[in-house]
């Protein structure tokens, strides 16, 4: 890529149109030339990037970054201040988890123009207030609180907390903002949802393993645990626990290898010592992976069973 589309591109997540090329200098024979040779590729209609080698990163890391592309090509698309990214695109676009969301297709609000799906993008119709309205990737957003009850109000709960778990780990926003947004959004159809996500929601949980399991311990009818709670010993600091049950002395720690960043054996080690000292105290440890919250009730009786043995242990 010359320097000039290059310089274009990178304002724009990478996405460049096909008349930006051809102002770059690029005759229509070198774009097909390059598609062909899969240097660039197509984003949507008229619009491109780089190929970029995305081998050893995670597939739904791949997909948030699809989805980038998407958002930057349909803005790119639009005329200049027709659109604000919205939805689950804004939440990407901050950075926020979203979880059961269509990666497909673009939300885009716009205030002169019927709501619908057009070419993959979902244009919603509404009159944003400055304050909703931000600046990311040099592109108009929704504010990452606005972002979050436009999604909670069509989503499931599960996605509505996993997302307004991360939004209140955000230090710009405030509960305030939160509520204040609530109480526009009385009147949406999903306002019930919204009200029941921000209720819920809790900064303490930390990703969306530990959002996942949290709902699925609500689910399923096992009281509210602790969350973060520390713990050391008589060698000192101990670490930090995602879940504590203390009236039934259960710790839930949700993946903890990735506490040490992987599954290197030093981590295992490093693991296992830190729950050999942690049942040293007399505390019953579960350990809940991805695959176990594909089962809800199997991981609710493990954690039954461990408050049964907690409660003999403190007996």
């Amino acid at each position: 890529m010359n320097p000039e589309l290059k310089r274009i591109a990178g304002r724009q997540g990478g996405v460049f149109s096909r008349r930006q090329a051809s102002d770059a200098g690029y005759t229509p024979a070198e774009m097909r030339e390059r598609l062909a040779q899969g240097k660039w590729e197509r984003i949507r209609y008229g619009q491109y990037a780089e190929r970029t080698d995305w081998t050893g990163i995670a597939p739904w890391e791949q997909r948030l970054r699809r989805h980038r592309l998407l958002i930057h090509a349909a803005m790119n698309a639009m005329h200049r201040g027709s659109a604000v990214v919205s939805h689950h695109s804004a939440l990407v676009l901050h950075g926020i988890p979203v979880w059961q969301a269509d990666l497909e297709e673009v939300q885009l609000t716009r205030v002169n123009a019927r709501a619908g799906v057009m070419a993959g993008v979902r244009h919603h119709q509404a009159r944003l207030p400055p304050e909703d309205v931000t600046t990311v990737e040099h592109l108009p957003a929704t504010s990452v609180a606005r972002a979050l009850v436009e999604v909670a109000s069509t989503a499931t709960f599960a996605a509505a907390v996993i997302s307004a778990d991360a939004v209140l780990r955000r230090p710009e926003v405030t509960p305030a903002d939160l509520w204040r947004l609530a109480e526009t959004t009385e009147h949406w159809p999903g306002s019930p949802m919204i009200r029941r996500a921000l209720a819920f929601a809790n900064r303490l949980s930390e990703s969306v393993g530990e959002s996942r399991t949290r709902i699925l311990m609500r689910d399923e009818g096992l009281p509210p645990p602790q969350l973060q709670v520390e713990f050391a010993d008589a060698e000192g600091f101990i670490g930090r626990v995602d879940f504590f049950f203390p009236e039934y002395g259960t710790v839930v720690e949700f993946d903890g290898l990735l506490k040490y960043g992987g599954n290197s054996a030093d981590a295992l080690i490093r693991e296992k010592l830190r729950e050999d000292r942690l049942r040293a105290l007399g505390l019953e440890v579960v350990r809940i992976t991805w695959q176990d919250l594909d089962d809800p009730a199997r991981v609710a009786a493990m954690i039954r069973r461990a408050f049964a043995r907690g409660r003999r242990t403190s007996a």
